[in-house]
């Protein structure tokens, strides 16, 4: 009290008698030059017994006078727009910096865009201009939420073009646009804006497959001729050589990325592999245009050190994602799966676990990681298995089970092209008893995801496993390994230096470049295939009865 009557004495402290909603006689401290003006400058205010306060709740109010006499400011997602907004419009800007901290310690993905709009139509510029550049920086993630979908048109088409979106893939804008447009079928004006809207995507960057089904199952793109126009002329310049196509828009801010070569552990600095005490294993990313290796933390860093990378893969939207063999304290052994996230300090997060398997195929199709055959426990027996679940990192959630394998097997691989599973090689069971324990396949099937649904392909000339598996220029490479000429009858094996190339188109194989040596991969279930630039790189192999774990 002794700093008030100090703060009122020298002018810094007025108190002054408010009317505000319907209650009447509450006294209001306000430590503000702008409110003590009002009253000292021969404003109307001075002559006024009263002030009223509009369109500031009571109970806002009540904070806000707790805050000047205690220093404190209790808030709560329940109460904090209210108290902001009071904070701002009474110039109180120690509490409404404590409102906008609140504000931004909770902002995610779900809010930013309501947030924004509520911030700049306020004018607490600093608060909006925060939550704007969130909302580009996670943009990829945003595009998911249905907060975007309730916006505007003008809105949505002044966001969507700005340059400064982080996406790595201007399908997520034209995915978005087909979204908007689909929640409001049925409503003219809403439909008639699905051109504005069109003119905002960057069609020439879309690739054009996905711009074809997408206007084939997008009534209203069909039914408008200015739509369809604008989206034929896309694919008509997709189509033309890049010396007669006219410039390409410019990308946005996720779009300029670096091919990168990613090598994940299995060794220390010392060479000491991991499955036999190594825990701090070299994890590192090769540009190979510029030659410089960048390195990253290790997932296993985020498991304490223990367990065993057993494969990866890369998604659409440059998600990084590994399975590591781990076990609990009652050493029963699962699969869990890590994602890189940059937003984290470069950490792995944990996205879930799976029943424990080994000698697994691990794929990606959009936003489903598949687990394909193996060996798994059965009623305390290792068997070898046709089965295939999968995740979805858009959902999350429990593994669905899709159609089986036609064919138990194991040590096989998997590729992703053209949104359909492919999976090679390996070996599978045999059931007579006089027969060798395992036979090699020489089969290839294609899983599509949509119709959930396996097709055999044409099959290779050599039956092989642990091999090399990439996608080069839309066909499927196939390295090295152990295996055998044809069928496998029971002829001898051996480590291979062949390649094979597989079209999909004509569903036809032939022949690569020989390797330099025979090989074989470092894992059963993990590709150590990489493809920068048009070039395939192979990193760490097998020679014979060597080890070439840094050969690239």
């Amino acid at each position: 009290m002794h700093i008030l009557r100090i703060m009122m004495f020298n002018a810094e402290l007025l108190l002054m008698m408010f009317c505000f909603c319907d209650c009447v006689g509450c006294i209001i401290s306000l430590i503000n030059h702008r409110v003590q003006a009002m009253f000292t400058c021969s404003l109307k205010e001075t002559r006024e017994g009263e002030v009223p306060l509009r369109d500031i709740p009571a109970q806002s109010l009540e904070l806000l006078l707790d805050y000047m006499y205690r220093a404190e400011l209790p808030l709560s997602n329940n109460n904090i727009q209210a108290v902001a907004a009071a904070a701002f419009l009474l110039h109180i800007d120690g509490a409404f910096r404590l409102c906008q901290s609140h504000m931004e310690a909770r902002m995610d993905t779900s809010n930013c865009i309501g947030l924004y709009h509520w911030a700049r139509d306020l004018g607490a510029t600093d608060l909006a201009d925060g939550a704007l550049k969130y909302l580009y920086q996670h943009f990829a993630r945003v595009c998911e939420e249905e907060e975007v979908l309730e916006l505007d048109a003008q809105s949505l088409g002044d966001l969507l073009g700005s340059d400064d979106l982080n996406i790595s893939q201007e399908e997520a804008v034209l995915e978005l646009v087909l979204r908007w447009v689909e929640r409001r079928r049925g409503d003219s004006q809403s439909e008639a804006q699905a051109v504005q809207l069109l003119r905002r995507v960057r069609l020439e960057l879309v690739d054009p497959g996905f711009l074809r089904k997408a206007r084939r199952r997008n009534p209203v793109l069909l039914r408008d001729a200015e739509c369809f126009g604008m989206i034929d002329a896309a694919l008509h310049t997709s189509g033309l050589c890049e010396t007669s196509a006219p410039p390409r828009p410019a990308l946005r801010y996720g779009m300029e990325t670096t091919d990168l070569l990613l090598c994940l552990g299995g060794i220390n600095k010392e060479g000491v592999p991991v499955r036999r005490g190594g825990v701090a294993d070299l994890s590192f990313c090769f540009d190979a245009h510029g030659r410089k290796i960048y390195y990253i933390p290790s997932p296993l860093k985020a498991c304490g050190g223990m367990g065993q990378i057993t494969a990866g893969a890369v998604t659409r939207d440059n998600n990084i994602v590994v399975t590591i063999e781990a076990e609990d304290q009652q050493r029963i052994k699962r699969v869990d799966l890590y994602r890189y996230d940059n937003s984290e300090e470069n950490s792995w997060v944990v996205l879930c676990s799976a029943a424990y398997r080994d000698m697994y195929a691990l794929g990606v199709v959009g936003e489903g990681l598949y687990l394909i055959g193996g060996q798994m426990k059965v009623r305390n027996h290792y068997i070898i298995t046709d089965s295939v679940e999968r995740w979805s990192l858009k959902r999350g959630g429990s593994w669905l089970s899709f159609a089986p394998l036609p064919l138990p097997l194991a040590c096989h691989c998997a590729v992703s092209l053209k949104e359909h599973l492919y999976v090679l090689g390996g070996w599978t069971p045999q059931d007579l008893p006089d027969d060798e324990p395992d036979r090699l396949s020489n089969r290839v099937f294609q899983f599509d995801p949509g119709k959930d649904r396996w097709t055999e392909c044409a099959r290779m000339k050599y039956s092989r496993y642990r091999c090399g598996t990439a996608v080069l220029n839309g066909e499927i490479y196939i390295l090295g390994g152990i295996g055998c000429d044809g069928e496998d009858r029971g002829q001898s094996r051996r480590c291979l230096s062949s390649v094979e190339i597989y079209n999909p188109d004509t569903d036809t194989w032939r022949a690569g470049p020989t390797l330099p040596t025979s090989l074989l991969a470092l894992r059963t279930n993990a590709s150590n295939i990489g493809v920068v630039e048009g070039k395939l790189y192979l990193c760490g192999y097998y020679k014979g009865a060597g080890q070439l774990p840094n050969a690239c």
